[in-house]
């Protein structure tokens, strides 16, 4: 049935209406013109001579080069000093001298060729105030011609990436439907130039194959085998993303270029566990919407971080980077019946553009720990617990406190030995949790201080991390399951007492460690914590700092578009379910209210102040239950925590 569909396809392709043409811009940044027109003038990497007569009696030498826009044209500035003589017998008689500034002014003009270049040229001397001298414009008289000369020999050539952007859709497209593709790659032509304020827009045109519709039949369930290379697509979209994303930030130096790169790795990673979630579609290709989405802000970043006054090489790779991936999302938005799809040799591909000797493959995918991308966002490995107490860590303030007051609580790699797959029954309850409230505890400390989170703002990160481990788990690491002890596990693939998702938080932790080890867990938790404490809880809680804990826990949960999720009137009822119950757990946490809720073992609300002391079979609305205890072993639907994402089919 799908042989039978695509011939269809291909024959309403063949036999359809007249082509249409599609146009769409290319954006040449300045930076790409800049390199290219340092390069023409001999002052790529500073200062260049850009002519030179009688050993240096006739000069001109110019440095600072600098290209932006002038209303519809270019405009070139350097600073500049040149000597004008008579050289003889190797003497330079009646040198005149001159220092300043040079400005041309340029039409950008595109051929057939793909070759841009710039005509009309007018071109001024000033002096170093920027003012216009005599003496300054007589010597430009001399010199004008030979620099207008070389700029306008400069030439941009966008063959490279274009054709490096054909074999990109070829390789995306289904050696089946690859017919119309290729016929439309080859009516690729640029048609003009124009200048805004990204740079210089060529406008390209492609005749794409009229599509008549055709009806498919649905399409069967997908085999197993099918399933696994789904998932394996979206496997490869994100590899790519964290190979391009490190190749940035590599060279990034501006701190909020970072930001927004890890900003544009969680939303995709949150948006990847959507499609997980959904499930296939037949016929749809499960990358294409996580591509395009990702698109436009990472282009973004692009010009900001990579294009901004890098090497000539370098600006070059990103340039070609830049005009392949927009040659394929034009298309793909615009050709719909073309059948692109975004294969793992498509990315693979694209990311060589950016690093054409890499030797391994850019879109595997691993779970281990990524060493550069923790690096490159500053994430700290947690700790392992040392052999006494702290500063500053509490043993829990419930019932029974003060008369245990006297005695030394046991040192926290004790009380993490003690907690090495345990899950507590009825008689254990009490020092279960306290032992966890000492982790807890202890960890927020830490990540606290290796993440210089700021004075007003700690004892707001002291109630958040133990809340969320209450949100999140019912502070559970382990459960009991089939009569054997295991990790707690979400259907999204949230892991353990802080539920931290292994996909969204691949390379950044050991995963091993977050199922088995809660310590480990408790420590990663606190780290992503006090991480989008910082970038996205500080800038909510300048008014109110308890906004700090609320605005960071909707990013928790939700990723960082999420931020501002607990304030927004439109929120879907089940987000809106979701920060409630956690603003009404902080809230208790901060006023010393949480007592034994924290363990989800009776029923909680907000305005109880002990704990229920009726018998155990008069306490049936407990969120966490067991056949065999009320110290459960499951979380059930009536704890609403990140557990209620939708059930993915792959985790």
């Amino acid at each position: 049935m799908r042989a039978l569909t695509v011939v269809c396809a291909l024959l309403a392709l063949a036999s359809g209406a007249a082509a249409r043409e599609l146009s769409f811009p290319l954006a040449v940044d300045y930076s790409l013109l800049q390199a290219a027109i340092a390069r023409q003038l001999h002052v790529a990497g500073g200062e260049g001579v850009v002519w030179e007569e009688a050993r240096g009696c006739r000069s001109l030498v110019l440095r600072d080069l600098h290209v932006e826009r002038s209303d519809a044209r270019v405009r070139v500035t350097a600073r500049g000093r040149a000597r004008i003589g008579f050289g003889l017998f190797g003497w330079c008689l009646a040198p005149v001298g001159w220092d300043g500034y040079v400005e041309t002014f340029a039409r950008p003009a595109v051929g057939a060729d793909w070759q841009l270049r710039f005509q009309d040229l007018e071109s001024h001397v000033y002096d170093r105030e920027w003012q216009r001298t005599t003496l300054a414009s007589r010597l430009w008289e001399l010199l004008r011609g030979r620099v207008e000369r070389e700029v306008g020999n400069v030439a941009v050539d966008l063959g490279p990436p274009v054709s490096e952007a054909r074999a990109l859709v070829r390789a995306s497209v289904d050696p089946a439907r690859a017919g119309p593709v290729v016929a439309a790659l080859e009516t690729l032509h640029p048609t003009q130039a124009a200048v805004d304020d990204e740079g210089v827009k060529v406008m390209v045109a492609v005749d794409l194959p009229a599509t008549a519709a055709v009806e498919q039949a649905p399409e069967p369930a997908l085999s197993p085998i099918e399933l696994q290379k789904w998932q394996g697509a979206l496997e490869h979209w994100d590899a790519f993303l964290v190979f391009v994303i490190k190749n940035l930030g590599s060279i990034a130096r501006r701190g909020d270029v970072r930001d927004d790169l890890l900003d544009l790795l969680l939303t995709s990673r949150h948006q990847l566990l959507t499609v997980l979630a959904s499930g296939p579609t037949p016929g749809v290709d499960p990358v294409r919407q996580l591509f395009l989405d990702a698109w436009e802000q990472l282009r973004a970043i692009v010009r900001r971080g990579a294009l901004q006054g890098g090497a000539e090489d370098r600006v070059v790779r990103f340039a070609t980077f830049l005009v392949a991936g927009d040659i394929l999302a034009a298309l793909d938005a615009a050709g719909p019946g073309l059948g692109i799809e975004i294969s793992a040799d498509g990315l693979r591909r694209l990311a060589r553009t950016l690093e054409p000797n890499y030797e391994g493959d850019p879109v595997a995918y691993s779970e281990a720990p990524d060493a550069a991308l923790r690096e490159l966002f500053q994430f700290h490995e947690p700790e392992q617990p040392g052999g006494g107490p702290s500063p500053g860590t509490w043993w829990w303030p419930g019932p029974g406190a003060a008369e245990a007051a006297d005695v030394a609580p046991p040192d926290l790699a004790t009380v993490v030995r003690r907690l090495e797959r345990w899950v507590p029954n009825d008689s254990e309850r009490e020092a279960y949790r306290d032992a966890v409230a000492r982790l807890l505890s202890d960890v927020a400390e830490r990540a606290a201080e290796v993440n210089a989170i700021e004075a007003r703002f700690r004892p707001v990160f002291a109630h958040l991390v133990p809340t969320v481990g209450w949100q999140e788990s019912c502070w559970r690491q382990f459960v009991e399951k089939d009569h054997r002890v295991t990790f707690l596990l979400s259907g999204s693939g949230d892991v353990g007492l802080m539920q931290v998702n292994r996909r969204v938080w691949r390379g950044f932790f050991d995963l091993e460690k977050l199922e088995w080890d809660i310590a480990y867990n408790a420590g990663a938790g606190a780290e992503i914590l006090a991480q989008l404490l910082n970038r996205y809880g500080v800038r909510e809680g300048r008014g109110q700092v308890e906004n700090g804990a609320r605005a960071t826990y909707s990013a928790y949960n939700g990723g960082p578009d999420a931020y501002r999720r607990y304030r927004l009137a439109r929120v879907a009822r089940t987000e809106r379910a979701i920060d409630v119950a956690f603003w009404k757990k902080y809230q208790a946490m901060a006023a010393g209210r949480a007592l034994d809720f924290v363990l989800c073992i009776q029923g909680w609300s907000p305005s109880r102040t002990q704990l229920s002391v009726v018998p155990r079979a008069a306490t049936p609305n407990s969120c966490m239950r067991s056949r065999r205890s009320s110290a459960t072993r499951t979380i059930e639907a009536c704890h609403i925590s990140i557990a209620r994402r939708p059930i993915a089919s792959f985790v």
